[in-house]
């Protein structure tokens, strides 16, 4: 099984980005298609922010429409720019933060099987929360961003296969592979739907991947501010889950920095067996973006995470749908999972390819 996401880096000439261009996109969409993350730089360097947005906008555009054409990408799939982030949101006292690995979008961005291997999921069990989000309601397949300012040390963005998480989170918990495909999907699916059917004791507007994995301890269902891993949690919380209040004193390898890290390196320990630092070693690949490179990957098969000073800046680019549902996303989002499934050395590959 591939443990990790890979990166590639993929530069494009100026020229590429002009209208009717199409096979110069070809290779970075088969490298998103593929479930892994893409590194767009595109030369010369741009002089101002306003004309590197707009390569970056006109090229994601391209990369999307190949997606559409070659890669089943659902149709009414568009670009989404959204509003500069002017500079990290840190915690109290701190120059710098780190990101608990997330998928962005919050509410309705994370991973659920496709119909058409678990025919019993309804698409609004794709949404966590109708009324909160970040800034907008779209169901972000592809996250990403434009490096404006890479800050000082420049920022870095970590990657993890949440595929091979649910497999593994599967193994450690029936002592033994998911049998098929349709397993490893009603895993995920029971597992989201137990964190929404307790929303009123964790309280959290976010499915955290302590809860994508199958714990039943509501404190890993709990997202701290941000996600931020030096974030201290509400009070509000530490009064519905108690044991909240042990967990953020010390965490099972008791080198985690902050309460947030702490309760996932708990979670983390419960759904796999392995505290952050081994799972750090184990799922994650780092990816530096120099000014004005996008980076973007799948955001439903893949959690990110991020290491930043407090001058980092960036600008969401994200490909986006308003609706997960219908019958290109169950086909497209389908495939997703098959792709990751062939590398699956453990598995038994009877999973016909869509």
């Amino acid at each position: 099984m591939s443990r990790k996401p890979r990166s590639e880096l993929i530069e494009l000439d100026e020229c590429d980005i002009a209208p009717g261009s199409v096979e110069p996109f070809a290779r970075a969409a088969a490298v998103l298609a593929q479930g892994n993350v893409l590194a767009l730089r595109i030369n010369p360097p741009a002089t101002t922010k306003e004309v590197a947005v707009s390569r970056a906008r006109s090229a994601l555009i391209a990369i999307a429409q190949v997606l559409m054409e070659r890669h089943d990408l659902p149709a009414e799939a568009y670009v989404e720019v959204d509003d500069e982030s002017w500079g990290t949101p840190v915690a109290p006292f701190r120059d710098r933060r780190f990101l608990l690995p997330h998928h962005d979008g919050g509410h309705c961005s994370f991973l659920t099987p496709s119909r058409l291997d678990y025919a019993d999921l309804d698409p609004s069990e794709r949404v966590f929360s109708a009324t909160v989000y970040w800034k907008r309601p779209s169901h972000k397949v592809y996250q990403g961003f434009l490096v404006l300012n890479p800050g000082v040390p420049p920022g870095q963005t970590h990657y993890y296969n949440t595929l091979t998480l649910l497999w593994d989170a599967f193994s450690y918990r029936h002592c033994r592979a998911p049998a098929s495909l349709a397993e490893l999907a009603a895993f995920a699916v029971e597992n989201v739907r137990r964190s929404k059917e307790n929303q009123a004791t964790h309280g959290s507007r976010y499915l955290t991947l302590g809860a994508l994995l199958g714990s039943r301890d509501f404190a890993h269902h709990v997202m701290p501010s941000g996600p931020r891993a030096e974030s201290e949690l509400w009070p509000a919380q530490y009064i519905a889950l108690p044991a909240l209040c042990e967990m953020v004193d010390r965490c099972p390898c008791g080198t985690c920095d902050g309460p947030g890290a702490r309760v996932f390196c708990h979670a983390c320990a419960h759904t796999l067996g392995r505290v952050w630092p081994e799972f750090q070693r184990e799922y994650e690949v780092t990816v530096v973006g120099a000014p004005y490179d996008v980076l973007i990957g799948n955001n439903l098969t893949q959690l990110h995470a991020a290491e930043s000073s407090s001058s980092r800046t960036i600008r969401p680019l994200c490909i986006v749908l308003d609706r997960p549902e219908g019958d290109a996303y169950e086909k497209w989002l389908a495939r997703q999972w098959r792709i990751w499934y062939e590398t699956c050395p453990a598995a038994p590959h009877a999973a016909q390819v869509i």
